[in-house]
């Protein structure tokens, strides 16, 4: 008859020894490997030697990419102007304007407004064929010199919002550079006293 084999009993001394060979293990393993690769931490230097930092998207500060600098402000960065009562309150009265004129080939006209500084207005201009604009003012309909603030060639269409920056007549020259007569509706909207049509000499 064969003896039964007895399972095998390790005393305490086995026990101890194996729980700490295991506990080393682990925390090489946590130390070399998994704390590279998962934080980023590499007190060794192996993680960083086998490619494991970058596993965590780290890596040692030398190597780290070099964060953009801090836009610094300028002297000529945009700034909010103060709005007060006076800044607001306009003591031209609000009036609305249509006209409609039309050009005859290689003809021109005008069409302006009456405002003074610090008036202001919202336009909007179709014309049935392309012309020159050219969007200016001046002191007086008797004045010799003008300021420019928009010229242009081959337009159908513009608008905007136009603030008098001097007392005097500001609006449009338009002419028709076509050999077919052009049709031009304006609209205006805002603070300025009435809007003319002075005679093109």
């Amino acid at each position: 008859m064969t003896p039964t084999a007895l399972p095998y009993r390790a005393d305490g001394a086995t026990l101890a020894r194996a729980s700490a060979a295991a506990l080393i293990a682990g925390a090489a393993i946590l130390t070399l490997f998994v704390l590279p690769a998962e934080f980023g931490i590499d007190p060794t230097g192996v993680g960083k030697a086998i490619g494991l930092t970058a596993l965590s998207g780290g890596g040692d500060a030398d190597d780290a990419p070099e964060a953009a600098p801090p836009v610094a402000a300028t002297a000529t960065a945009f700034k909010v102007p103060e709005q007060t009562r006076d800044s607001i309150i306009r003591a031209t009265p609000f009036r609305s304007d249509e006209r409609t004129l039309t050009l005859a080939p290689h003809s021109g006209a005008e069409i302006k407004a009456e405002m003074r500084t610090g008036d202001s207005y919202n336009f909007t201009w179709k014309s049935t064929g392309p012309i020159k604009m050219d969007m200016h003012g001046e002191a007086s309909l008797t004045a010799s010199d003008f300021t420019t603030y928009w010229k242009q060639k081959g337009l159908t269409a513009a608008q905007g919002t136009f603030t008098a920056p001097f007392n005097g007549i500001h609006g449009w020259y338009w002419r028709n550079q076509t050999d077919s007569p052009v049709t031009i509706t304006l609209h205006t909207s805002g603070f300025y006293a009435k809007l003319i049509q002075p005679p093109v000499e």
